[in-house]
């Protein structure tokens, strides 16, 4: 025989660790929300509020400008991938593309492209792309060392950073976190409706 169930005691019990889930999801997703909003300072009675990005963008901004410039952009590494052989290759190649098209460009506006022998073409060209291929490394080397000395990495991302709204500072960041965010909620009812039940058992309930 089936026994009775207590209904009224079920739902007694199932409202304690649901009310926890409810509870662990409300507030991790309030402070989510918290990183964002409110967007401007808001006082109540003596408390201010305001989002943790959008208060800090600056401070986001310059750590963010010394992470870029410290750790993902390399000059070094910029100089080494642009001399390795492939690259090297390629650039050659288009170099004595570009070479020759400007020389029989000029010799065609001097007039003379008809009466040149091709080999003195072909010869120039060779000497040209030989002295090219040669000092290419050099010429990359100094290149990207007057570019870095130049480009201030870190005040571009700072300034760009910085020149976000926060509604695109929040989207940027939601594009890259909405499911570890979502992931965060969710362990949030999961703790909470565990812990319930653990109240349930220190209490001798269940």
């Amino acid at each position: 025989m089936i026994e009775h169930i207590n209904w009224i005691e079920f739902a007694r019990l199932s409202a304690i660790p649901l009310i926890g889930a409810f509870i662990g999801w409300l507030t991790n997703y309030i402070a989510i929300k918290m990183l964002f909003y409110p967007r401007q300072p808001k006082k109540i009675l003596f408390l201010t509020f305001h989002g943790i990005f959008p208060k800090n963008k600056s401070r986001i901004a310059t750590k963010l400008g010394n992470v870029v410039q410290r750790d993902l952009i390399n000059f070094n590494d910029i100089k080494e991938r642009l001399k390795d052989s492939d690259s090297i290759n390629n650039v050659n190649e288009e170099i004595a593309l570009r070479v020759d098209e400007a020389l029989r460009n000029r010799l065609g506006k001097m007039g003379i492209s008809n009466v040149v022998p091709e080999q003195i073409i072909t010869a120039i060209h060779k000497v040209i792309v030989r002295e090219i291929h040669k000092n290419l490394p050099t010429l990359i080397d100094t290149t990207i060392s007057k570019v870095e000395g130049k480009l201030n990495i870190q005040e571009i991302v700072y300034n760009k950073v910085q020149n976000f709204s926060d509604e695109k500072l929040e989207q940027l960041l939601m594009d890259i976190t909405a499911r570890e965010f979502k992931f965060i909620e969710i362990i949030g009812g999961v703790l909470g409706f565990l812990i319930g039940i653990i109240q349930l058992l220190i209490g001798g309930i269940l």
